[in-house]
């Protein structure tokens, strides 16, 4: 444990022990925000003092409430309580002043009472009678039940068969869903059943999965199959609905030694599947005694002519079982099947065949190798396992099969195949065959293998922003945007990048422009640094580029015309400070929605990073205020900026906006203006306008600024 985590948990500790109950409770809501973070695999860094823990929260149950305390407590107790917390808990309960703390009670109650051996009989007798009060709403009674559900109590299971009973359909079929268990369901099946032919087809999820548990778990892959010899018929039957667990694994043996390839499917399936035979046992461990004559009897069916049981045999031994000796056997079931299904699987056991092999075995290679290359076989689960097994298994050594499957492959296998190569460094050793490939698909990959475009990670990303997919024809310009895109920053970078933002080509000076300003692009590769080189040549053809028309739709797949404006601002919002003038030039001209809202961006981004604001843009501001060809949304954002301003050269610019006609601009303005000492010097002004405001529907500002009138004046 490091230096920090001590100290913290020294911190924790501290607050648990706190007189102060609102220090405690924050302490045992931080354990309990916590802990809840671990379903997602994520460790509770307070475990090591979960004792403590555990203390504080019986302390603070043993205290008179003092807002959520009990309810804090009683959570954590959820989490940590042990049986000899049971009075204390029964005590909470009995006092609960609302739903929320009861339910929270249950919760406690459930975990203490399934501590040690003997329930403890207090806690029991008041969670039953919770469960049986018909006075308490159905809620609260599924959730007194819920904390007696796990208990294997003759009491408990009466308790679920009087609810069945209930004339509450809610409460009914909770309660046979709490029935519907393997091990419940050998005695209450047939009531279960009964239930079930009682309700309505849209009695709701729980309804639905209740319907599913009596089916039973027929098989992974033989679910049409009926079996027609009574004996293997029965003993399904057994193996699904079992009476006791001799009796199911006298009926997994039947299926399993049978010479009935659709039985020895369905007993595989069984052993294999989490809802199959360890399911449905007391003793789930009393089925790992079988394992050896299942792998045997799998194997088996991989050599004999059992074909419909091959797909169970093969998913049963999977990567977990498999063993390097098993190539011959997977060779034999891919020579002779032309089931994609069997394939997938052979495909997914060849993965771990090949890993326990210290030396591969050339010919499941090579046969690898021929499926994804062959028309007739399906690309999803098979060519994509197939491919991702070489390249892991073989590293490197799959280089001569990979390269095959590029040249020879539909774009797809290109795809994957390329992904596979980059991750096992092949980009390094075969870099002109995978760029030769990538330029084939014309900007679009055929796929985004895990997620990733195999495009970018061939010639490197970003591509750009405004112009992703776009390749530049002329050469010398294409080879630069490919030296951009590279990871690091040098002389040949920044040639690079003069090329592309000296050309005359707007796409590609777009490109470059794009890889100056994103920070995915030369701040990337080289900090801020890498982009003072270029900085006044930036500045240029930013000028330039805004002050020309939009460039040809065509040359942007995702933002058409104004693609070039975008770029340009984009490179203007990293340099507007510097620039404020081009900047309010652009804000001014704007030819679109669009590039005006991009600019405002821009303007507020100089906000931030300046103390005093160039007049040019207050100015522009206050005409963009008041211009009534301008959109409405942005005429107000401008007004907003106005507020946001450093320094108080806004003042008149505001005053000017709120002569606006519009109320949303004159409100706008009126907050702008609500500051110590300028409130007073434009009251008259102020009040004026608030005399004309509506008095329903008005602008937020409107309240504020009334709000505020009203308490200067006090």
């Amino acid at each position: 444990m490091s230096d920090d985590e001590k100290s913290g948990l020294g911190e924790f500790s501290a607050r648990l022990g706190s007189d102060d109950i609102d220090v405690v409770r924050e302490a045992l809501d931080d354990y309990q925000s916590a802990q809840a973070t671990t379903r997602w695999g994520v460790d509770n860094p307070y475990c090591p003092v979960a004792g403590e823990v555990l203390f504080a929260a019986r302390d603070l149950l043993g205290q008179p409430p003092s807002g959520h305390s009990h309810e804090s407590a009683l959570t954590v107790m959820w989490h940590l309580a042990e049986a000899e917390d049971a009075d204390l808990i029964a005590d909470a309960l009995e006092r609960a002043p609302d739903a929320g703390e009861r339910e929270t009670a249950l919760l406690a109650a459930g975990t203490a009472l399934a501590e040690g051996g003997e329930p403890d009989r207090r806690l029991l007798a008041l969670v039953t009678a919770m469960v049986l009060d018909e006075g308490l709403d159905v809620r609260g009674r599924k959730a007194a039940m819920g904390a007696l559900d796990d208990l294997d109590l003759p009491e408990v299971e009466d308790l679920l068969v009087r609810l069945t009973e209930s004339s509450e359909p809610e409460l009914q079929v909770y309660a046979a869903g709490c029935l519907a268990t393997p091990l419940r369901l050998r005695t209450h099946r047939d009531r279960v059943s009964r239930l079930v032919k009682s309700w309505p087809e849209d009695a709701g999820w729980e309804a639905k999965h209740i319907r599913e548990a009596i089916k039973g778990f027929h098989s992974t892959y033989w679910t049409d199959t009926e079996l027609h010899d009574q004996v293997l018929r029965e003993a399904h039957d057994e193996l699904r609905f079992p009476l006791g667990d001799d009796a199911c694994l006298r009926a997994f043996v039947t299926l399993l030694r049978s010479e009935n390839p659709y039985a020895v499917g369905i007993a595989l399936d069984h052993y294999e599947s989490w809802e199959g035979l360890r399911h449905v046992l007391e003793d789930e461990e009393r089925a790992e005694a079988y394992l050896p004559e299942v792998l045997a009897r799998a194997r088996e069916v991989l050599r004999r002519p059992m074909s419909p049981a091959e797909v169970s045999a093969l998913n049963l031994l999977g990567t977990e079982h498999a063993e390097s000796g098993d190539a011959g056997l997977l060779l034999d079931v891919l020579a002779r099947t032309d089931s994609d299904t069997v394939r997938r699987k052979a495909v997914w056991m060849a993965y771990g065949v090949l890993d326990e092999a210290e030396v591969k075995d050339e010919r499941l290679v090579t046969a690898l190798g021929d499926l994804i290359v062959d028309p007739s076989v399906g690309f999803y689960g098979t060519k994509e396992t197939a491919i991702r097994v070489l390249a892991d298994s073989l590293g490197a050594d799959a280089d001569g099969v990979l390269l095959r499957a590029l040249r020879e492959g539909e774009p797809m296998v290109q795809a994957h195949t390329s992904y596979f190569l980059v991750r096992t460094g092949g980009l390094d050793r075969h870099r002109a065959v995978l760029e030769e490939v990538a330029e084939s698909w014309g900007g679009r990959p055929p796929q985004h293998p895990w997620g990733e475009d195999p495009i970018e990670l061939i010639f490197g990303k970003p591509h750009s922003v405004h112009w992703e997919g776009h390749r530049l024809a002329d050469p010398e310009l294409y080879r630069a945007h490919k030296r951009l895109r590279a990871p690091t920053v040098d002389a040949s970078y920044h040639q690079a990048l003069r090329i592309l933002l000296e050309s005359d080509d707007p796409a590609a000076v777009g490109i470059g422009l794009d890889h100056w300003w994103s920070p995915h692009g030369a701040v990337q590769r080289g900090g801020e640094e890498a982009r003072e080189a270029e900085w006044a040549l930036v500045l240029d053809r930013i000028r330039e580029v805004l002050r020309q028309p939009p460039s040809p739709a065509v040359l942007s797949r995702d933002y058409g015309s104004e693609a070039n404006h975008l770029s340009a601002l984009s490179a203007l919002g990293v340099a507007a400070a510097d620039e404020p003038s081009l900047l309010a030039e652009t804000v001014r001209t704007a030819a679109s929605d669009l590039i005006r809202g991009q600019a405002l961006d821009a303007v507020e981004a100089v906000f931030r990073e300046t103390e005093e604001v160039d007049p040019r843009l207050v100015e522009t501001l206050g005409d963009v205020a008041c211009d009534g060809n301008v959109p409405l949304r942005d005429r107000v954002r401008a007004v907003e900026l106005l507020d946001e301003a450093p320094g108080t050269n806004a003042v008149e610019a505001l005053v000017r906006a709120t002569r606006c006609p519009e109320t949303e601009v004159q409100a706008a303005a009126a907050w702008g203006l609500m500051w110590d000492g300028v409130i007073e010097e434009h009251r008259a002004m102020l009040e004026e306008l608030n005399a004309n405001w509506p008095v329903e529907d008005a602008p937020w500002e409107v309240t504020r600024v009334r709000e505020m009138l009203h308490a200067a004046e006090e």
